[in-house]
Order: C-alpha cells, then structure tokens, then sequence
C-alpha cells in the first residue's frame, strides 16, 4: 500500500477538486491511500515551502516559490519525468500562461490544476440599482465609484498582505512597464509607472469601506455575498465559487479594466500547481496521481463541477458550467488569457510579504507613492 500526504490549502475551490480526484483514483488504484492537508491561505502564500516538502509527499503551490524550490532542489523536475504534460507544446493544454509559470531555470516545477488571476466582481443586482454600466477601463472604475458613493454604496479592495502590492504590480503591467527581474534578483521598480499604479489604487481605496484595510481576497468576497453596499471590485483575485446558486447574493464577474489598453491585460497570474517533494518515498505513486489530476479526465468536468477553477483550458469553455458559475469563465478568461508572470527568484516570496506589509501600511497611513516605492526599493535590496 503506497501512503500519500498532499498538503492543500484551505477553501472548497482548493479542497472540494483534490478529494473528488482521490475518491476518483482510489476507485482504479485501491492500493494507492492519499491523505489531504489543509493549511490557512496565509500559509500557502508565504510558509517555507522546504519545510513543507519534507513532510509532504505533493505540495499544493503558487509559481512564485520556483526561484526557492529550484535552489533547494526540494521538488522533482517534472519536465524530464511527465514530458507530455510539460513540453512547450502542451502549453496550450493549460489555461493562459498557467504551464510557463513553474518552468524556471530550465525545468518545470509544477503540474497547474487550478486557474486563476486577479480580475472584477460583480453584484449585478447594485448595478442594476444603479442603472450602471459595467466598467471597461480604469476611468469607468473610478466614474462607477463616484456614482456609487452619491448613493451610500462602496467599490470593494483588498489590502492585505500581499493584495495591495499585487494590485500595484497589475497595474504596472498592464501599463506596460512591470517589475522587472532576473532569475536571481530583483532588477527594478520603474518609478513612473509605480507612482500610476499606487495612486489608481489609492483611489480605488477612497472608494472603498474603511474596513477593506484588513480583507484578503476571500475576506472581499465574503462582503460582497453577506453585505449590500459593494456593488464593484475592480482587482482581485477571484474565486468561481462565489458565483454558485447557494449563495445568499451569487457575485457575477468581470474582465480587468485597465488604464492602458488593452485593459483586460496585465494582471499577475495566480492558480495553483502541484510539486512532487524529493523527500517523497513513495515519488513514482507520487507522480502518477498529480499527472491524474492535472489531465484532461480531471480538468475539463471533475474540477468545475466541485467548486473548482481548471487549469486546463478544456475546463472554462463548458457552457453549462460557465452558467452554473454565473458566468465566470466566459468573463475572466480573456483576462487570464493576457496575465502578467510575477518574479520567481530565490527571495521573491520574502520580498512579496515584507513589501506588502510596507504598502499597506503607505496605504493605511496616506504616504505618497514616492515614499512607499523607496520602501520597496529598500526590501529588494535596490536602494541602501
């Protein structure tokens, strides 16, 4: 009997896919007894992953963790030991840039079995209150927000560590001048379009609760079902679930509006991958199931219909779906389709934390863009 430890994160759209899967294999593969672990989301998005990958047999995890995982070569490289999944080739196979985000260095780190990117929410129903029309560019956002507040209504952010930070980087992006790195460090932030960037935030933020200031994603989308005074979210990285009919109010789903075009583009690329951990004794019943659970059998029905976002590309184009999600992929995939790839370096998940502490706290206490973009520069060791 191979004994398999899969270390996940914690919210349906994470969980709910990864135990149909393993009800799903274990049917074939009786010999094969898979265990799922839950950790916080915090955790996913900056707990040390060579910790996790010494008492984990599959580790669930966000591309920016490669530059640390291809250092510490604490994750197998997939590229030589699954190719068809992993060749230039199939990355069509996946849903936007989702496969080119764990190539690093040469290998492939991850399997992606979970597709997302930051783009807008949606309550139709306040929109309609409002007789508004949905944003196309980041001047609508900001007339939407006025329009919204004349009435006692809000636009919705997340600051939390890292959302703010992240939302900057989306919109240097889509302007055309991101963040620029290396493989091994952080190489630049380019003052003019930070300076755009952290002031389009800001203003999103004047627009927004007070209490916005300690949302995470999930917090942001938690608001928008229970309370009524959200009715627009520009940036934020998104969860189909939200849509599902057992909500009390299903959010809809909209494509980024930028401020440059094309202003569906730029935003940083979330999802997931699954890594095999070195440490794995059991590496080949290991491989085997992350390739089941990325593959066509898997990604095109099973996720989507246990509250999960594919990362196959096969999966966002079911129109029943599509429905079942109030219109989710239809909405978001050209916005995933264009989606800005975050620094992977060794250093870049410490860098995310610190510096989006810092910018929140340059957001909390009104700094201008200039002083909260010295303080990164600072982070990233740019600046003594």
């Amino acid at each position: 009997m191979a004994r398999l430890s899969v270390l996940n994160w914690n919210n349906r759209r994470a969980t709910a896919p990864v135990a149909a899967a393993i009800e799903a294999y274990r049917r074939d593969h009786p010999d094969v007894e898979i265990e799922q672990v839950i950790r916080p989301l915090s955790d996913f998005e900056h707990q040390g992953i060579e910790q996790v990958a010494k008492t984990h047999d599959i580790v669930i995890f966000d591309h920016p963790f490669c530059g640390t995982i291809a250092a510490s070569e604490c994750f197998l490289t997939l590229d030589d030991r699954l190719p068809a999944m992993t060749t230039a080739s199939a990355s069509s196979f996946y849903i936007g840039p989702s496969l080119e985000t764990y190539r690093f260095a040469g290998n492939v780190w991850g399997l992606p079995i979970d597709g997302a990117t930051q783009h807008a929410l949606v309550r139709n129903d306040l929109m309609a209150k409002l007789n508004a029309k949905l944003p196309q560019t980041f001047a609508d956002v900001l007339q939407l927000g006025r329009q919204a507040r004349d009435q006692g209504l809000y636009l919705g952010t997340p600051v939390e560590t890292p959302h703010a930070l992240l939302s900057i980087f989306a919109y240097m992006a889509n302007l055309g001048k991101p963040v620029d790195a290396s493989n091994e460090k952080l190489l630049a932030i380019p003052e003019g379009s930070f300076t755009q960037a952290y002031d389009a935030v800001r203003a999103v933020l004047d627009l927004s609760p007070p209490e916005s200031l300690g949302w995470n994603s999930i917090d942001l989308h938690e608001q928008m079902v229970a309370r009524d005074d959200i009715v627009y979210a520009p940036l934020v990285y998104g969860y189909a679930t939200y849509g599902e009919p057992d909500n009390v109010n299903r959010l809809g789903f909209a494509a980024f509006a930028g401020i440059a075009i094309p202003y569906h583009a730029g935003t940083a690329i979330g999802g997931t991958a699954m890594g095999i951990s070195r440490h794995s004794v059991q590496q080949d019943a290991a491989l085997a199931f992350a390739n089941y659970m990325a593959s066509d059998v898997v990604q095109a029905n099973l996720v989507a219909e246990h509250h999960g976002q594919p990362g196959g590309h096969c999966g966002w184009t079911d129109a029943d779906m599509d429905a079942h999600y109030n219109g989710f992929f239809s909405s978001v995939i050209s916005t995933v389709e264009g989606a800005w790839i975050r620094p992977r370096y060794e250093g870049y998940v410490e860098f995310q934390r610190l510096g989006g502490e810092a910018i929140a706290r340059s957001l909390t206490s009104g700094e201008d863009a200039l002083i909260a973009r010295r303080r990164l520069l600072e982070i990233g060791g740019l600046e003594r």
